[in-house]
């Protein structure tokens, strides 16, 4: 990955398969290349931010959940990073 931004921060758009049944979000993100080591998610308010670091660069993904969505499981296998998210009580 060669990214240049003079604060070596810029957004990137992976394919994200996204999948909601009840209680539960389900993010499937195609990192072809990527290492799991160079993978960083947070989960702040509203917001699921994937970050992707690649020597001084990082690309981030924000990806807007419900308020209250909490992390439950993250799986990375075959360069596709597997996310299971609970949405809160309604």
């Amino acid at each position: 990955m060669n990214y240049d931004n003079p604060d070596n921060r810029s957004s990137f758009d992976p394919p994200v398969r996204m999948t909601t049944d009840g209680r539960h979000i389900s993010l499937s993100i195609a990192l072809p290349g990527v290492l799991e080591e160079q993978i960083r998610i947070d989960l702040e308010n509203t917001t699921f931010t994937l970050s992707v670091m690649d020597g001084g660069n990082v690309v981030t993904k924000d990806i807007h959940v419900p308020r209250g969505t909490r992390l439950c499981k993250k799986k990375f296998a075959d360069s596709v990073l597997d996310i299971s998210l609970e949405k809160p009580d309604a």
